[in-house]
């Protein structure tokens, strides 16, 4: 079972956080959202308090969302996904359409891109919690292999106190370290004609110009926002002009499909 956090009431709609995200991530766009929407956002498998599994990818993913979904009784919802949880939502779209009512996928793409977080994995499959006493000390042991602070701490927000004041990782590494390559690869699609938005950051190079004849070809209804001055996290970078722009579309949506 997944773990979740609920927000508001209306339309249900679904939030799936990228690799070594979690569905707290989310908080700020989903409170805002959560003013029109019923929204889940969601700690996808091997990721926060969800069920941890040596099994992990997009299909299987998509089907733990399929499977909450049935279990909450949510008939149909708009699913808004980033990096990777983005390929997670375009997966659920091209095989679950009938419970498909809107799709937002955040600066990624189909296409299949190269492993330049592995070596940052291998980084944190290296450290040695036993004899990290605080988390300084692990930036600190980080730097080397990590020398970005803004991806270092980013990731050190999986590390977790235990009750004896150690650490653990709240994700399970060992599992994403051997499904990052999977998770790299392209996704192959059908079709989806539904409501679809691609949000990328200006400064991000996740979705370029080129992948657009790509993605239409399975999303024909794909519209394509670019939030200036944001990276790849777009929602954190400028959660404002995010919010607004998604929630704009998330509401023509839920009206065309009333």
């Amino acid at each position: 079972m997944l773990r979740f956090k609920r927000y508001g009431a209306g339309p249900p709609l679904l939030l799936l956080h990228g690799l070594f995200g979690s569905a707290d991530g989310w908080h700020p766009v989903a409170k805002a959202l959560g003013e029109d929407f019923a929204v889940h956002a969601i700690d996808q498998r091997n990721h926060g308090a969800s069920v941890h599994s040596a099994h992990m990818d997009y299909d299987t993913m998509a089907e733990d969302a399929r499977d909450l979904m049935t279990c909450l009784g949510l008939g149909r919802a708009g699913l808004i996904g980033h990096s990777m949880g983005g390929k997670t939502a375009m997966r659920f779209a091209s095989r679950f359409p009938e419970m498909t009512a809107a799709l937002v996928v955040v600066d990624i793409a189909p296409r299949g891109y190269p492993p330049i977080h592995a070596g940052a994995i291998e980084a944190l499959a290296r450290l040695d919690l036993g004899r990290i006493p605080a988390l300084r000390e692990a930036e600190a042991a980080l730097a080397p292999a990590i020398p970005d602070p803004i991806l270092r701490r980013f990731l050190l927000k999986s590390l977790d106190r235990t009750p004896e004041g150690g650490f653990r990782w709240k994700v399970n590494l060992s599992a994403v370290r051997r499904a990052y390559p999977t998770l790299c690869a392209p996704l192959t699609l059908r079709p989806w004609p539904g409501p679809s938005l691609f949000v990328r950051g200006a400064a991000s190079g996740y979705i370029t110009d080129g992948d657009w004849a790509a993605i239409r070809s399975v999303f024909p209804q794909a519209r394509l926002a670019t939030i200036p001055g944001a990276g790849h996290w777009v929602q954190a970078d400028d959660p404002a002009a995010f919010i607004r722009t998604v929630s704009r579309f998330l509401l023509e949506a839920a009206a065309l499909n009333r």
